[in-house]
């Protein structure tokens, strides 16, 4: 573990003082935190090329959010007092499965609350109601924690059922544990040896299990990514958006993928039947639909499904294409097909596409184009359109130039430099995660030893905030948008990083247990794991709705935990 050599920049946590202990804890902590970061912004950045987007998104992101424990959890294990010092992988284990279904959870509730009408969430704006006074959350700010609340699709429960069905590990190791284990206090040595022989087969059954799911469970957010109306392919869309508002992508770069499979050849007079009973073509109009509809929705201020001359100007603006006025102009007459001095979606959608995939053609035949392009108007229900009220004012952002460096490029010299400063980040937050948790495995060992607290509690609190604090802020920056779409992504997305946890990560900590004889003494903690996501996995599976109530119960599963933890421990007797 620690290294006693002098070249070692790490210093040995058993010579420090206990200030210099909480110091080194706090600044390993951090710098663990700014790892999980790159690993997210780089995956996040892989979003944005077409050709990585849909593996990114449905194996690669849940992956990575799953490796800074899983190497917490391996390093715990793998020094010669591995018996003792894996209560720390057990902490980080147990404390960020725990926290991401806690604390986060209760965070999108509370963001993304919005008035409940008999029950039911008020997202969309009711006929005849003025846009510029109606609001989702009535009165403002309201904090009723039996009439505000959320509502999520079917796709939560889908994900808690395949969590719980993840606990299978959990029971093979538990259940062999509880066969064997007197519960002696301290376990002499000879008890522990006895214990890690009979639960040695259990915990080569347990990884074998833990395997399989991880396996299934890719498979699933695979399939997921195929579905144009999937969170996985609404994730990608989200990216871009939020790219070109950042200025990271112009909008030829989020149509990347069409220009790949030449898809505007296909437009061409004759073969748009092509493009009609083509999947793979219309499932790129949904998505470029989901894409654009947050800036259409931005200026459609009266929820009237259209936008000016000047609307359309600032639209171009945000999604960093640098057209003089003339060549807006054109765009727009030759979109206005009515002559009515403005646009539908439909026809912003169709001119935008056009020029995005031909921007040096004679916008005079514009219109003659569009006759022969598929018509997103049917996708735009789908999406969120901009007539069902469902923008929020955390999507409306203050307009910025685009940066020099992708200013001038075209599209595949931005997917390019994205794809250099993804994996660029990627690369450095592994090898911070790799270097660093090592030594902060020992540091939290030492800290419990000094201040006579199991070690376990300790990581418990302190290690989840290193590696998964970043899901609180993304809970509540999705959940605010307080949309349907978006509390269903911001609630999958912790549920799968328990997915993850109770088979990758146990996986990891099983593949110990078996190659280094360690007997399982964690009766405790599995219990507390258990009973957390048994709740959750209730509280989701038979509704489609939860109270702010519910958000303020999900946050007392957290504290909760921990007394169950202690009570087991101290009361009950159990390891």
């Amino acid at each position: 573990m620690a290294s006693t050599e002098s070249l070692s920049p790490f210093p040995d946590p058993s010579l420090c003082t206990l200030p210099q202990i909480v110091f080194l804890t706090m600044m390993y902590c951090y710098v663990l935190f700014q790892a999980a970061n790159l690993l997210s912004d780089g995956s996040e950045l892989l979003l944005l090329v077409p050709k990585f987007a849909p593996i990114i998104g449905s194996i690669v992101l849940p992956i990575l959010g799953a490796v800074p424990d899983g190497v917490m959890v391996l390093c715990s294990g793998l020094g010669p007092d591995a018996q003792n010092q894996v209560s720390v992988g057990v902490g980080a284990l147990a404390g960020s499965t725990i926290m991401l279904l806690t604390l986060p959870w209760g965070i999108a509730i509370f963001a993304g609350r919005v008035t409940l009408k008999n029950g039911v969430p008020t997202y969309k704006r009711p006929s005849g109601a003025d846009p510029q006074h109606w609001d989702k959350l009535d009165p403002k700010n309201s904090l009723s924690l039996f009439e505000t609340g959320i509502g999520y699709g079917s796709m939560i429960g889908r994900v808690a059922r395949i969590m719980l069905g993840t606990l299978l590990g959990y029971f093979i190791i538990q259940g062999s544990a509880f066969t064997v284990d007197t519960f002696e206090k301290p376990p002499s040595s000879h008890e522990i040896a006895v214990e890690a022989k009979h639960e040695n087969g259990f915990a080569l059954a347990g990884l074998i299990v833990c395997a399989v799911e991880f396996l299934y469970y890719l498979h699933v957010c695979w399939t997921d990514a195929g579905d144009s109306s999937g969170t996985v392919d609404d994730h990608i869309a989200d990216a871009n958006v939020q790219a070109m508002r950042d200025g990271k992508l112009t909008l030829r770069g989020a149509m990347a993928a069409f220009q790949q499979r030449n898809w505007a050849s296909l437009c061409q007079k004759g073969d748009v039947e092509k493009v009609l009973i083509d999947k793979e073509s219309m499932d790129e109009v949904r998505r470029m639909c989901k894409v654009l509809a947050p800036f259409f929705g931005y200026y459609d201020i009266n929820g009237d499904n259209q936008i000016d001359f000047e609307e359309f100007r600032m639209i171009l603006k945000d999604v960093n294409e640098n057209l003089s006025r003339d060549a807006q102009y054109q765009m727009f007459k030759a979109a206005d097909t009515d002559h009515s001095g403005s646009i539908n979606f439909e026809e912003f959608v169709a001119c935008l596409m056009a020029f995005a995939l031909d921007p040096g053609h004679d916008l005079k035949d514009l219109a003659e184009k569009r006759r022969y392009t598929a018509l997103p108007k049917t996708f735009v229900d789908e999406v969120g359109g901009p007539e069902d009220g469902e923008e929020s004012d955390d999507d409306k952002v203050e307009e910025e130039d685009m940066p020099e460096d992708l200013a001038d490029l075209d599209p595949a010299m931005q997917q390019m430099r994205i794809k250099k400063r993804a994996f660029s980040k990627m690369f450095i937050g592994l090898a911070l995660v790799m270097a660093f948790s090592d030594p902060t495995v020992d540091l939290l060992s030492e800290m419990g030893n000094r201040l006579n607290i199991s070690p376990f509690y300790i990581s418990f609190v302190l290690a989840p905030m290193a590696s998964n604090a970043s899901e609180l802020v993304a809970a509540y920056a999705y959940a605010s948008k307080r949309t349907k779409k978006s509390i269903t992504t911001s609630l999958s997305t912790l549920e799968g990083a328990a997915v993850m946890n109770n088979t990758f990560c146990l996986g990891i900590f099983l593949a110990l247990v078996y190659t280094k004889n360690l007997a399982w003494e964690f009766s405790a903690e599995t219990i507390a794991i258990i009973v957390i996501e048994l709740a959750i996995g209730a509280l989701v599976m038979f509704r489609s709705t939860q109270r702010l109530l519910d958000g303020v119960i999900v946050l007392s599963l957290y504290p909760l935990a921990l007394l169950i933890v202690w009570t087991l421990e101290n009361v009950v007797g159990l390891d």
